[in-house]
């Protein structure tokens, strides 16, 4: 059989059991090791490639910046930063229309610089953020949609777990990923901003205004509370800046100034410090268990030459460079409605990323219009797991144990819109995700 019918079987071979609900690091792992054995005849080969592709994948210094940032937030989330940061942000723009939807996209903007995760940010929000828009008579939709979408800035600002997941698997520097998100961030924050503005001022009803007044002293003085967040965050980037410290190493030094934070809010506990080590232990696992999965499924396809061939048909069918990252967007936007992110860039990014590379685009750039699409599908039907994160949440409190799923959906329409303006803005404007990493890395 020729070796490119074996990488197109070996492609329907994985979506078949991930339809069967099998994991997907099992499914690309399996898959890669019996494509290897079916293409060789050799079991001693497949089993070769099973050995060494776990410590070859995971054996690297660079890559502890992973479990280390995901610690981060969890010492972070534990310190009641979201809290805080929640707090500081509605005493500055409570007063405008839709200001506690403005104030949670806000904190989630804080928050995202220590967690990292969109879904540890909705579960948080959840139960910060909703109970105080009930109690002011916010629209339940309009509520938990805000919430739903604002979980996606955790994913752009950094530190983001999904792009060091990238970098590990198109080999970029992770340093250069995490800088470069800071602009994408910032506009899906001011247009997710403006959009709230302008709903609370057409349907009042959705987001009546607050009749609160709050001082500048007031406001100067819950600045306080997000104290540590800033200073976390701008020495992390300063320290990157300036040569102080690697990536890997901001990593080390972001989760030991969040846990000094966690130790003096008095939040941390010896039971929520093991549970936090605990929970970590496990993602970082996860994680890697699919990232194993997916290199030894990426090796298989190497073998069988598919990515090449698909690279040289598409530089040499003609297609505009830009039509071909529509296309691919287009195609995490539907992978989105089925799959996870992690799962979505283990199964494609093997044979994206080179036609991309061949096709001249630059690949940090190409990186955030990825990540910006992969968070869009978080927030759409039937697996918007944003979406599942907010009404799991809810249920568990009195305030949200109203909300279905319909409702959330309908919620996070017009957010939904909201952030392909976003999308378009990055595609039209490289220079947003470009710029920082230019400046500090001449790169």
């Amino acid at each position: 059989m020729d070796p490119m019918i074996w990488g197109i079987v070996g492609f329907v071979a994985v979506l078949v059991l991930l339809a069967l609900g099998i994991h997907v690091g099992l499914s690309l792992a399996v898959v890669g090791f019996l494509g290897i054995i079916a293409m060789t005849g050799s079991v001693k080969f497949g089993l070769g490639l099973l050995t060494t592709t776990p410590y070859a994948t995971t054996a690297s210094f660079a890559f502890t910046v992973l479990p280390l940032f995901i610690i981060m937030g969890l010492f972070a989330t534990h310190a009641g930063m979201s809290s805080r940061a929640f707090d500081a942000a509605y005493k500055w723009v409570g007063r405008l229309p839709g200001g506690l939807a403005i104030a949670t996209t806000w904190a989630n903007a804080l928050f995202g610089a220590c967690t990292g995760s969109s879904v540890v940010a909705c579960a948080v929000f959840t139960r910060i953020s909703l109970p105080e828009m009930r109690k002011r008579s916010y629209d339940k939709r309009f509520a938990c949609g805000t919430i739903a979408a604002a979980g996606m800035l955790g994913m752009l600002i950094p530190p983001s777990a999904l792009m060091v997941i990238y970098g590990i698997l198109t080999e970029q520097s992770i340093g250069i990923l995490l800088i470069a998100g800071v602009g994408p961030g910032a506009v899906l924050t001011a247009i997710f901003t403006l959009g709230i503005v302008v709903s609370a001022l057409m349907r009042p009803q959705l987001a009546p205004r607050a009749e609160v007044v709050v001082s500048w002293s007031e406001r100067l003085k819950s600045l306080a509370g997000v104290w540590g967040i800033i200073v976390l965050v701008a020495g992390i980037i300063a320290g990157m800046y300036t040569g102080v410290f690697t990536p890997t190493e901001a990593g080390a030094a972001g989760a030991l100034g969040a846990l000094i934070l966690a130790l003096l809010s008095g939040g941390l506990t010896w039971r929520n410090f093991m549970a936090a080590l605990n929970e970590a232990a496990q993602t970082t696992a996860l994680v890697f268990f699919i990232l194993i999965g997916a290199m030894i499924f990426a090796r298989f396809l190497v073998f069988t030459g598919l990515p090449n061939a698909f690279v040289s048909w598409v530089t040499n069918a003609g297609i505009p460079p830009m039509a071909v990252v529509v296309m691919f967007l287009a195609m995490y936007f539907f992978l989105g409605m089925f799959q996870d992110s992690i799962s979505m860039m283990s199964i494609t990014l093997p044979v994206v990323h080179p036609i991309i590379v061949q096709l001249g685009i630059d690949p940090i750039y190409f990186a955030m219009l990825v990540i910006m699409a992969i968070e869009i599908g978080l927030l759409t039907p039937p697996v918007g797991l944003n979406v599942y994160t907010v009404r799991s949440v809810a249920t568990q409190i009195p305030e949200g144990r109203d909300v279905s799923l319909d409702d959330i959906f309908r919620g996070i329409l017009p957010f939904f819109f909201l952030a392909l303006v976003a999308l378009v803005i990055l595609i039209l404007v490289p220079s947003i995700s470009t710029f920082l990493p230019t400046a500090m890395f001449g790169q």
